[in-house]
């Protein structure tokens, strides 16, 4: 069955322009497989990006919701010690200006539990509720004071008023994302001044970096700062402030529920669509060109991907869809490790695996340069000879 939506799920604008195709792309890159053969054959669609000219909003237009699927296996953990600061960096940023010891901090969509887990460890006295379909249920203890609820978010689920509700990296995956909005903003309607924080990817900086493998099928949206608050706004959030955080990677939004007013419009919406034209135009260029220096790499030594999530599995499919290229990948998530990725198959190690690829130099190809001197400090280690190359 063919898929393509042809008007904006934010502002239903007609005007779409499809910039950037992807033929085949793995559905879940979140999820690994447990053999080649079953990575291989693992569910794949094509990827459409549009680009809204009314409101600037980017999204996938081959998007079948039908194909998502958020249960158990879906792992998106990062244990590192750079992501755990980051982590830290938040919780003392949002406990040095809201009281999260009056009352539970609700995080919607929060896959383990992470996040949680270190803002109660950051701000002591801070309790937390999680939901999300692919966690491990559990209570809340003296130990841990962070409970666990395996559903898909639903209003009534906000069982106690919040000191503040959390929604991060969860509305880039959602096909109606301001019908998503209005449904968190409901959990607490009836107590309007709970602040809300969001957070998501930056296409902005997909954009200017020339991050193709930042392109994937589990993220149907792309926000724009501007385009992010106007969903937001959509949805029913008076926005209150808005920043770019983790390396301008991602963006940050607060605000509260918003009573009274209409959403304003977004500003600098055709600059934008322009600035994604021209990406889109070289885009082809950039994937070929990447595919020959690999090629070229490998002459002197093996080459291998560190960090198989999001980027490297839609890198390597892009770049090295028949594994021919890449020796495989480092993840630093046990879990992962042992398993292939989806579409290409290429095999998920742990880190002391490329002790085991010869002498010869390796070119490590570090798919976020946020971790650059930690994969650095672990190969050192290691006593890997490696040379470090940022796509």
């Amino acid at each position: 069955m063919t898929i393509r939506q042809d008007h904006c799920p934010v502002c239903d604008g007609r005007d779409v322009a499809e910039l950037i195709r992807r033929e085949r792309l793995p559905v879940m890159q979140n999820v690994v497989w447990p053999t080649r053969a079953e990575a291989l054959a693992a569910p794949c669609a094509p990827f459409a990006l549009g680009v809204c000219a009314s409101c600037g909003f980017a999204f996938n237009r081959r998007f079948d919701p039908a194909l998502m699927v958020y249960d158990p296996r879906y792992d998106n953990d990062v244990p590192s010690a750079v992501f755990t600061d980051y982590y830290r960096s938040i919780g003392r940023d949002l406990g040095a200006r809201h009281d999260l010891t009056r009352a539970p901090v609700y995080d919607v969509g929060c896959g383990k539990g992470t996040f949680l887990d270190v803002l109660c460890a950051t701000v002591p006295g801070t309790r937390g509720v999680g939901v999300d379909p692919s966690c491990a249920p559990r209570e809340a203890d003296a130990d841990r004071p962070v409970a666990l609820l395996r559903e898909m978010f639903r209003a009534e689920l906000v069982s106690e008023r919040p000191s503040l509700l959390v929604c991060r990296h969860v509305i880039e995956h959602i096909a109606r994302p301001v019908e998503f909005v209005r449904a968190v903003v409901e959990g607490i309607r009836r107590d309007p001044e709970v602040p809300l924080f969001f957070e998501v990817p930056d296409l902005d900086w997909i954009i200017d970096h020339e991050a193709f493998w930042d392109f994937c099928y589990e993220h149907c949206n792309y926000f724009t700062r501007a385009s992010f608050v106007h969903a937001l706004e959509r949805g029913g959030v008076a926005v209150t402030s808005s920043k770019t955080a983790f390396g301008e990677q991602y963006q940050w939004a607060e605000g509260a529920a918003r009573t009274t007013g209409e959403a304003p419009a977004p500003a600098g919406v055709a600059e934008f669509v322009e600035r994604v034209t021209r990406y889109a135009s070289d885009e082809q260029r950039r994937i070929a060109s990447a595919r020959e220096k690999l090629r070229a790499a490998g002459e002197t030594g093996p080459c291998v991907l560190w960090g198989m999530a999001t980027k490297g599995v839609v890198f390597a499919n892009l770049v090295d869809p028949d594994g021919t290229l890449l020796a495989g990948g480092v993840d630093v998530n046990a879990r992962k490790q042992g398993c292939f990725i989806p579409g290409s198959g290429h095999g998920i190690h742990a880190p002391e695996w490329l002790t085991t690829l010869g002498d010869r130099e390796v070119t490590v190809l570090v798919m976020n340069a946020n971790y650059t001197d930690e994969i650095r400090a672990r190969c050192a280690a290691l006593g890997v000879p490696a040379r470090f190359e940022i796509p």
